[in-house]
């Protein structure tokens, strides 16, 4: 069996290639606060929507899950991709997702700041979607209370998770 030399060498360009590629491309692994935020768009978004519904529902006022499930995805997209960013930047707070933060210089006043304007969107973005989604439209009149509770709930938590996430390189 011949080994052909040609092709040798150019299975070594290319490993050489693969393992120098992250470095010019300064490529790496993310923030954690950046890999929870993926988890929490593609995961949590449909357990929270599940548990928002419970709470409306415990309220005794039947609900569309599918809706209040769609409102958490259509909220989280505006509120942790827009709005929180841009009002985190303005108490200095320039890298909300923490990609570009050195471990130690993370602003907590940006962070809460983002978060608190991110539930006050997602108040106003998920209402309509509440609002349609209960089943008996006399209910409808009722749903506010619930709402909120649902909504304040599930975003202290979210909050209290990322705040977990950021603290150890934080300051305020």
């Amino acid at each position: 069996m011949s080994v052909n030399k040609g092709s040798n060498t150019k299975v070594i360009f290319f490993f050489l290639i693969l393992l120098v590629f992250p470095t010019i491309a300064f490529a790496n692994a993310g923030s954690p606060m950046m890999w929870f935020g993926i988890f929490h768009s593609l995961v949590l978004n449909g357990v929270i929507g599940v548990t928002e519904s419970e709470i409306v529902s415990r309220f005794k006022i039947p609900n569309r899950m599918w809706l209040i499930i769609l409102a958490n995805y259509v909220s989280m997209i505006v509120g942790l991709n827009y709005i929180a960013p841009k009002f985190s930047a303005v108490a200095h707070n320039i890298d909300f997702w923490g990609g570009n933060t050195n471990y130690g210089d993370y602003r907590l006043k940006g962070f809460f700041i983002g978060m608190a304007a991110s539930f006050v969107a997602t108040l106003i973005i998920e209402f309509p979607f509440f609002y349609l989604a209960v089943m008996d439209k006399a209910k409808r009149k009722d749903i506010i209370l619930p709402f909120v509770i649902a909504n304040a709930i599930t975003n202290i938590i979210m909050t209290f998770i990322y705040y977990l996430i950021v603290r150890g390189g934080a300051f305020w």
